[in-house]
C-alpha cells in the first residue's frame, strides 16, 4: 500500500500579512508586512542597515523604506510610534482568514487523480480551529479530483512560540508510525496498530523537517531500541518480509525543479550504535 502525507502549507498558500498596529486600536492596521519580510525582521537581517523599532520591549530593525512608510502613516493617523505592536489577526482570526486570497498548489495533487493511494494532511503551523477554512478549500479541490483525505494530523497547539525542531520530530514520527504500522509513545513503539504502508511520500517545504526526514532511520532505531521485546519481534518480521520506502519530497515552488526527492529505505543497521547524544523531541 502507498500513501501521501502533505504538510498543508505545500497544498495551499494564504496571503496572510503581519499588521503593525497601535496598542490603543489593535483592530486597525497601520501598515502590513509580508510573511517573508517579517521573518527577515525577526531574524535580525536588517540590524546593521535598518532602523530600530521597539515593540513590547523588544528591539526590531526595519529596512529604511518600511520604516519611512511607518513614520508617515503614524503621523497621518496621529499615532505615537513608541506605542506600537504586531498583530497576527490574518493568521489567528478565522473571520479575517476567510476573506484573504489563497492559492492551491494544484500541481502537487493533480497526479493523484484516479489513484487509490491514501492521502493524509499534516497541519503544523497553526491550531486546529484556525485551519478550518483552509482545510475546507483543500477538501473542495480534492473532491473535484475524486480524492478524499483519509486523516488530518494537527501537531501544533499554538500559533506562537512553536518549536520548529520539536514540530519536525512529530512529523517524522507520524511517517514512521505508518511505515511500521504501530503507534509510538514518547520514545518507543507500542502494540497499538495503525494503517501500514510499504511506501510513503512526504511533502514539506520546511528545511528542518526535510533534513530530519533524511535521518528517519536514526529516529527509527531510537524508537526500536526502546521498544518491548515483543514489539521488536513484530518489527523484525515486517522488515524481513517487506521493503519499506520513505520518499522525502522537498517542495521548492520552482517551476523548473518543483520537488527534490530524497529516498530513504527504512531499515535497521547491523552495526550497534548508541543514542545518548540523540535529542529526542517528541
Amino acid at each position: 500500500m502507498r500513501a501521501h502525507f502533505f504538510d498543508i502549507n505545500t497544498l495551499i498558500t494564504v496571503d496572510g500579512e503581519v499588521w503593525v498596529v497601535s496598542k490603543r486600536n489593535p483592530n486597525l492596521p497601520i501598515i502590513k508586512i509580508s510573511q517573508s519580510d517579517f521573518n527577515l525582521i525577526k531574524k535580525g537581517i536588517y540590524k546593521r542597515t535598518g532602523y530600530p523599532l521597539v515593540v513590547s520591549n523588544v528591539e526590531y530593525f526595519l529596512p529604511e523604506d518600511l520604516m519611512e512608510s511607518l513614520k508617515i502613516k503614524c503621523k497621518k493617523m496621529n499615532i505615537n510610534i513608541t506605542e506600537l505592536s504586531f498583530s497576527m489577526q490574518e493568521f489567528m482570526n478565522p473571520e479575517i482568514i476567510e476573506k484573504l486570497n489563497y492559492k492551491i498548489w494544484k500541481e502537487h495533487l493533480i497526479y493523484l487523480k484516479n489513484t487509490d493511494d491514501d492521502i493524509y494532511i499534516i497541519c503544523s503551523k497553526n491550531t486546529k480551529r484556525n485551519y478550518e477554512y483552509i482545510i475546507k478549500k483543500v477538501e473542495e479541490y480534492l473532491f473535484e479530483l475524486g480524492l478524499k483525505v483519509k486523516n488530518f494530523y494537527f501537531v501544533s497547539e499554538t500559533f506562537y512560540n512553536r518549536d520548529e525542531e520539536k514540530t519536525a520530530h512529530k512529523k517524522i514520527r507520524i511517517l514512521l508510525q505508518h511505515s511500521i504500522g504501530l503507534k509510538t509513545e514518547t520514545d518507543k513503539f507500542t502494540d497499538d496498530e495503525l494503517v501500514q504502508y510499504d511506501e510513503i511520500n512526504y511533502y514539506d517545504d520546511e528545511r528542518t523537517a526535510i533534513n530530519l526526514g533524511r535521518q528517519a532511520n536514526t529516529i527509527f532505531k531510537f524508537l526500536y531500541q526502546n521498544s518491548e521485546k515483543e514489539i521488536k519481534e513484530k518489527i523484525d518480521s515486517l522488515l524481513k518480509e517487506t521493503p519499506l520506502l520513505l520518499n522525502i519530497n522537498e517542495v521548492t515552488y520552482n517551476k523548473v525543479n518543483p520537488i527534490k526527492v530524497n529516498k530513504v529505505d527504512i531499515k535497521l543497521e547491523r552495526l550497534i550504535k548508541t543514542f545518548e547524544s540523540f535529542k529526542f523531541r517528541f
